[in-house]
């Protein structure tokens, strides 16, 4: 009887690439996982994780769910880098600079 499920090999080896459309064009390629003869599931499963995260994937996937208007896109820029500032003054004092 056959097994219902595809062999492990082919089920994370699958690349897809992606682009984004109006942020600039990047291409990318999705996290390409070869699975070894001795591997479990389980440690492949972790293995693409880790590599998706990475890679910024799900970042990028919450960050497009919604559209941003232009304005809170740089409002959102402008206090990050504002709170960057402040981080880096405050790690200077720390270090007694």
């Amino acid at each position: 009887m056959a097994s219902a499920f595809p062999p492990l090999n082919t089920l994370f080896s699958q690349s897809r690439i992606w682009r984004s459309d109006a942020e600039g064009g990047e291409i990318g390629v999705m996290p390409l996982v070869h699975v070894k003869e001795d591997e479990t599931f389980e440690n492949a499963l972790r293995r693409f994780k880790r590599k998706c995260e990475k890679s910024g994937i799900l970042s990028e996937l919450k960050k497009r769910q919604h559209y941003e208007k232009p304005s809170t896109k740089r409002k959102r820029k402008a206090i990050a880098a504002r709170k960057k500032v402040l981080r880096k003054l405050a790690e200077e004092r720390r270090a007694g600079y």
